[in-house]
């Protein structure tokens, strides 16, 4: 799930729905979509909302950081089979570390974000549910496009070529832990959480 302030295009196979999907969003509803998030721990998070005040310069203002890292978003009928199968698969990996390595822009969303590597079991957790649910997945948590990241500012017409830049100047490597996982929906300006797990 993208920060509130970024809003994951829909299906590009069905135009229609995606637009609908957005004007829902923009009168306050849901997007359609259920998301698997993996949350990190409070420490890993207070240093990515560190960088993030970076942007406030450059007429991003400072927000609380949803620090999380999207596995999933799901779009299907059967949610209540979708959170169970996940579920059973996270049962299996238990608490996990994820290494930020680098802060990197993603121009087609006008976003910049944190990205951990993608490897060990943060890897392998969205290649299992992947592999079951593909044909009900968004277009942006399909596994040939996913690219595991948090999300430290958005903004269509902001240099963020720029805030990328300041943010890169201060960004160290570091290893956050992962220790539950949400279902969430979101909302304009507010998430609903539908379930969650707390790993062992």
């Amino acid at each position: 799930m993208p920060e509130t302030e970024g809003k994951r295009p829909g299906s590009a196979a069905n135009p229609s729905v995606t637009r609908k999907k957005r004007e829902d969003s923009r009168a306050g509803e849901a997007d359609g979509l259920l998301y698997v998030i993996a949350m990190i721990d409070p420490a890993a998070r207070e240093r990515l909302t560190q960088l993030r005040r970076l942007a406030a310069p450059f007429g991003i203002p400072p927000r609380d950081l949803h620090g999380h890292i999207t596995l999933a978003a799901y779009a299907g009928e059967d949610e209540g089979r979708f959170i169970a199968s996940c579920k059973a698969v996270l049962a299996r990996y238990g608490q996990f570390s994820v290494a930020y390595d680098k802060i990197e822009l993603f121009a087609s969303t006008s976003a910049v974000v944190a990205a951990p590597r993608k490897d060990g079991p943060l890897d392998a957790i969205q290649r299992e549910i992947t592999e079951r649910w593909a044909a009900d997945l968004d277009q942006w948590t399909r596994r040939d496009v996913w690219r595991p990241h948090t999300t430290l500012a958005y903004h269509p017409t902001a240099d963020l070529g720029a805030v990328a830049g300041a943010m890169r100047a201060e960004f160290e490597p570091f290893a956050a832990r992962v220790e539950r996982v949400e279902f969430s929906r979101e909302f304009e300006n507010r998430y609903e959480i539908i379930d969650s797990i707390k790993l062992a």
